[in-house]
């Protein structure tokens, strides 16, 4: 075929072509779903006798979720900083042995408005 013919368009396949003569299944009989009480009994007998456990799941109880910190509520900040800056503060919250990093950034605010207010305090006496 060159590249100045026009190819044909063909028929997409009926994917469901195949079902035609499907045909669901007969609901169980009756006879052969009943499992009485005394059968299963006796089941659980046989499976203890041969040390099989049950694959139903024993009931747990819920342990209350931890939060970690959850006295105040929390926002999301999300700023890029230099790939310098961002080393020095990871070494710094290493070195201080702070594992979670607000703590840092708190104290890094703290010590700022700290300066300024001996700042603002050494312009008044000025």
């Amino acid at each position: 075929m060159s590249a100045d013919q026009v190819k044909e368009p063909t028929e997409a396949a009926n994917a469901f072509a195949i079902l035609g003569d499907f045909k669901a299944k007969a609901p169980a009989s009756a006879a052969t779903a009943t499992v009485t009480k005394e059968i299963e009994k006796d089941i659980q007998q046989v499976a203890a006798d041969n040390g099989f456990h049950s694959r139903e799941a024993k009931p747990v109880n819920a342990a209350k979720a931890r939060r970690f910190n959850a006295a105040e509520p929390k926002k999301q900040l999300n700023i890029k900083i230099p790939v310098p800056m961002h080393e020095r503060y990871y070494r710094m919250a290493s070195e201080r042995g702070i594992n979670v990093l607000h703590e840092l950034l708190g104290d890094a605010l703290d010590a700022l408005e700290e300066l300024e207010a001996l700042k603002a305090a050494n312009e008044k006496r000025e």
